[in-house]
This record gives C-alpha cells, structure tokens and sequence, in this order.
C-alpha cells in the first residue's frame, strides 16, 4: 500500500514482513510502519489535526535519530518483530507534543 506520506524515503518489501511498509533513508536507516500506526495517523488528518505537520516532523526526528525503527499500533503485539529495532506507538510521538485524540464514537460504559 502506497503512504503518500513517506514518499521521501525508499520503500522496499521485506520478505518477512509483506504487509508492512518498509522504508529506507538515504542515511542508511530502515523502519516499518504498520497498518494500526498508519491507520491512527490518519485520524489524526481526517479530524482536520492543525498540527498533524508537527507529528510528521517528529516521526522524521525519530527516523533520523533511530538507525532500525517500527512504527508500530501496539509494541506488545507488533506485527513487525525484528531484533534490534526501536517500537513507537502514535502515543510516543503525540503526548511529548500534547496532541491528544480522544475517541468519542464508542458507547457509553455505563447504563440507564
């Protein structure tokens, strides 16, 4: 699947992980960016986010900073599992920058 939000970077496939985005940088550095990631990102555009610039930069800061990287939609079940690699969740990259989503389409928890 195309993200058109890393097409700055090299895609490959990687043979143990098909249905994970995979980028390269021109430094060297690999990561892989999930579906779940992806899917929370793109929440955070579609609820018109003003500072959704600010969340990319932040991603691009950890690319740089981390030489094997996953953006991954739960570090304790990533779909991703490679040794050596950082795991970020949206949260790691949104709460440092107090951006917060908050899901309001569930139910209430609580009866009449």
């Amino acid at each position: 699947m195309k993200y058109p939000e890393f097409e700055k970077y090299t895609q490959f496939t990687d043979s143990e992980n098909p249905l994970c985005n995979a980028y390269s940088t021109s430094d060297g550095h690999i990561f892989f960016v999930e579906p779940g990631f992806y899917f929370m990102l793109q929440g955070f555009s579609e609820k018109g986010e003003e500072r959704v610039n600010e969340i990319f930069a932040s991603m691009d800061e950890m690319i740089a900073k981390y030489p094997k990287l996953v953006f991954c939609g739960n570090y304790e079940s990533p779909f991703v599992v490679k040794e050596g690699f950082v795991y970020k969740e949206i949260t790691d990259i949104t709460d440092p920058l107090e951006i917060y989503f908050e899901d309001r389409s569930r139910g209430s928890d609580y009866g009449d």
